[in-house]
């Protein structure tokens, strides 16, 4: 049996990267009474992304997001709004409303901006205590605790976010055609608006799949964006392991492939390794012992999940937003897709053995199962673009 290596409580934590996972590490630490750096390559938080929207989900466990939130220590000291309602639209553009009685999300905005998740998380590890350097890169090999963010696209995402005095809406639009393999979205909150268009496949006609996509939205309902148009690109990066250690470090959040496979989301896997992995320093315990009982097992299942997602087609999708607005109540239904059933653990091991792609494969640490085979993939860069 490999055991988590022991670190020396005289020796600061060091940490590589300055994302949720690597500052809600740093967090945990610090307020533990531990000496903590965290080196981020970059000039500042969030660099990869344009203020937009993003979800921290609330479905893929009991637990609602606030009451996790305030056990493993993080305050609301950015952008946080509870969404119970949307309106789904399938291949055919037919609008379904979708409801549900408890908030099946919550809204944050990520980027180097004021209110957003990335510069909260920050101020909260400062105020702990923890050293924050930036334009510092630390090797990998040399960090006790890795979060240096997506290393292998597995899905791939282009967004745009602007200003928009328009009504409010959180649209999502389910089209293969359109986004293959994925979904494009449109939400417009308290006047900030994001367009996104995110892909499993083809990842070299992403431009092309976010205009198609954006026009499409477009002609159903136009919308206004007023001041700078920001564009960025962002990664989905998700794998399967038995253990997330690397010699004494351990890897969180997307360095380590901590993602829901479904749709996509993963602030909340984030957030939950980097505080098991400073739970792993503080308690001298095993770490991958941490996270596998509920990481692991939420992994596979979203496997499976996404599999039937792609394998469907727009019929599938079809069902599926019709079936979302006929729920009582969305946030149970969509609960019910995250459940570990007999069924989805006796497929999960045939959809690992024969479900892939091409793609090149750059996921850490050792070994995996991930959905690319071992060839050459372009992609566009990270982060934002101007135009």
């Amino acid at each position: 049996m490999r055991l988590t290596p022991t670190l020396d409580p005289s020796h600061p934590i060091r940490i590589a990267g300055a994302g949720p996972s690597g500052l809600s590490a740093a967090i945990a630490l610090a307020r533990g009474g531990r000496s903590v750096v965290v080196h981020e390559a970059k000039g500042d938080v969030g660099t990869r992304f344009v203020g937009d929207l993003q979800i921290i989900e609330a479905s893929s466990e009991k637990e609602p997001v606030p009451d996790f939130l305030d056990r493993i220590g993080i305050e609301r000291n950015f952008y946080f709004r509870p969404v119970d309602w949307a309106t789904f639209y399938d291949h055919r553009s037919r609008p379904r409303m979708i409801r549900a009685r408890t908030p099946f999300g919550y809204f944050i905005r990520r980027g180097a901006e004021e209110g957003t998740l990335d510069r909260g998380l920050l101020a909260q590890a400062r105020a702990a205590g923890a050293e924050v350097r930036f334009n510092s890169r630390l090797d990998p090999a040399d960090a006790d605790i890795v979060a240096t963010g997506p290393a292998a696209p597995d899905g791939l995402a282009k967004e745009v976010t602007f200003r928009s005095d328009d009504s409010e809406r959180i649209d999502v639009f389910f089209n293969h055609k359109l986004a293959p393999g994925g979904y494009s979205y449109l939400f417009i909150l308290d006047g900030v608006g994001t367009f996104g268009c995110a892909i499993v496949a083809d990842f070299k006609k992403i431009d092309e799949y976010f205009d198609h996509s954006l026009a499409a939205a477009r002609r159903l309902h136009d919308f206004t964006a007023t001041g700078t148009m920001r564009y960025g690109y962002s990664y989905m990066n998700f794998h399967l392991k038995t253990t997330a250690l690397a010699g004494s470090a351990r890897y969180a959040g997307e360095a380590a492939g901590f993602q829901d496979y479904l749709f996509g989301l993963g602030i909340r896997y984030a957030l939950t390794s980097g505080n098991l992995a400073a739970q792993s320093v503080l308690e001298g315990s095993d770490y991958d012992h941490l996270w596998q009982p509920t990481l692991g097992k939420k992994q596979e299942t979203s496997l499976v999940n996404r599999f039937l997602y792609e394998a469907g087609g727009n019929f599938g999708l079809s069902m599926f937003t019709r079936s979302a607005a006929r729920a009582a109540d969305f946030q149970a239904y969509l609960g019910s897709w995250h459940q570990s059933t007999w069924w989805k653990v006796a497929l999960a091991p045939l959809v690992r053995r024969f479900w892939h792609h091409e793609g090149r494969c750059l996921h850490k640490p050792g070994d995996h199962w991930c959905r690319a085979r071992q060839t050459e993939m372009k992609v566009p860069p990270l982060g934002p673009v101007e135009r």
